[in-house]
């Protein structure tokens, strides 16, 4: 039955259907992630006699979130949406407990699974694209998607017939399948057959390149890249010069591009650029913002669009600085597990390991031009994937010391090991 749930969890965030009442709604995967997380904790208190309590940062960090959006109610125009916006930091909060707490083994299996699902939503998205069928769940917003084709009056982009999947908008889709590709590139280096690989790959990259998620696939290249240097540099220090000569090529390349593309076809970035000098001048306008947050709403009354398609501008507008220096803390303990990980070789042991860590900071790079971590799916899709590289790093981490023991007692013949500092 614990699969089943595990199953549940996974599944749960990839149908972005919201049930309305009224004045009250609430996504579809609320009940189910709640109902879901209480029986794993539950099954814990009766079958081991405790209850485990995580003592991981990222608890602590989505805790902070949902007590910070807590906090500052008091100076919020709708209650409703913000006690609604609690609700939505909290569960998946409980999701990540209950997922890290349950599961001590086999991490790269539910990971697989996760890619069954991936892959499933993935085919659906094809189909949806190749017949030009919409998204049983999409929002209005979707369908002013626009693909990389001009219209017939040659002026702006023709609107796009997405992959979508059971999500809201191509958006997130596309950012769950960029989690999905990079996981499955790190399969590559391991042991399923080479028909296999090729099919995952091409059918992620075919639904990804459909979702027309533009700065998801300019992201995609530089990520597959720094995967590829996780791997092969030994030094911390050479793989950040690296990363910031990505980082410099990626400006140079968006750079290039701006000066010689048509205007149509930059006409989404710079309704993007729009969106976020409005979100500049209601924080100048009104500088509280920067403490107590609560600007989405007059930002909505402004702008073009309702919120600014910049993660860390949402972040200021919705919760103040506290807000985003709570979420940059959640990057900074990613990036410090990560070095961690890197000093002690687990990337080059466990590839997949390499290629959900690059997701997972492509989460945030991403977040300069979408507000990725803005809806409750989102957050998630996220926190698991969270749990899953601190799950899986422990595993392969205790993996690691068991060779290094078994050597030192003179079971394993294969030559020294450098000693894995503690993580």
């Amino acid at each position: 039955m614990t699969k089943a749930l595990i199953l549940l969890l996974f599944l749960a965030p990839t149908i972005q259907y919201r049930v309305e009442l009224g004045k009250f709604s609430f996504a579809l995967m609320e009940p189910v992630v709640l109902l879901v997380s209480a029986i794993l904790l539950a099954h814990q208190i009766v079958s081991q006699r405790r209850l485990v309590i995580l003592k991981d940062p990222l608890v602590y960090l989505f805790t902070g979130m949902a007590l910070w959006a807590l906090i500052i109610l008091p100076w919020a125009p709708d209650w409703q949406h913000g006690l609604s916006d609690v609700r939505d930091w909290l569960i998946p909060l409980v999701s990540f407990v209950a997922l890290i707490s349950s599961i001590r083994h086999h991490w790269r299996k539910w990971l697989a699974l996760f890619i069954l699902l991936a892959t499933i939503n993935a085919s659906v998205g094809i189909y949806q694209h190749l017949a030009e069928a919409a998204g049983p769940f999409a929002t209005e917003l979707a369908a002013y998607k626009t693909s990389f084709l001009l219209s017939p009056e040659q002026s702006r982009l023709a609107i796009a017939s997405p992959a979508i999947g059971f999500f809201s908008h191509p958006n997130g889709f596309a950012m769950y399948l960029f989690l999905a590709l990079l996981i499955v590139l790190g399969w590559t280096m391991k042991g399923w057959g080479r028909w296999t690989r090729l099919f995952l790959v091409l059918l992620l990259s075919a639904a990804l390149f459909w979702t027309y998620a533009k700065a998801s696939l300019l992201v995609m290249p530089f990520s597959i890249a720094g995967y590829w240097f996780i791997r092969r540099i030994k030094s911390w220090g050479q793989f950040l010069v690296v990363s910031a000569g990505l980082v410099f090529s990626a400006g140079m390349i968006a750079w290039f591009i701006s000066q010689r593309v048509p205007l149509p076809y930059l006409a989404t970035f710079w309704w993007r650029v729009n969106l976020w000098q409005t979100a500049l001048r209601v924080i100048r306008d009104s500088p509280k913002i920067l403490l107590v947050g609560n600007g989405l709403e007059a930002f909505a009354t402004q702008a073009i669009y309702p919120q600014p398609h910049s993660l860390y501008l949402y972040l200021l507008l919705a919760y103040g600085l506290p807000g985003i220096g709570l979420v940059l803390g959640m990057v900074w303990y990613l990036l410090g597990r990560g070095r961690a990980a890197h000093q002690c070789r687990l990337f080059h042991q466990e590839p997949v390991l390499s290629g959900l860590w690059i997701g997972l900071i492509g989460y945030f790079v991403i977040g300069l031009v979408e507000s990725n971590l803005m809806g409750i799916e989102s957050r998630m899709i996220f926190s698991m994937m969270a749990a899953c590289f601190i799950g899986l790093r422990r595993e392969v981490r205790t993996e690691s010391e068991a060779v290094i023991m078994g050597r030192e007692a003179g079971t394993d013949a294969k030559g020294p090991i450098t000693r894995p500092v503690s993580l």
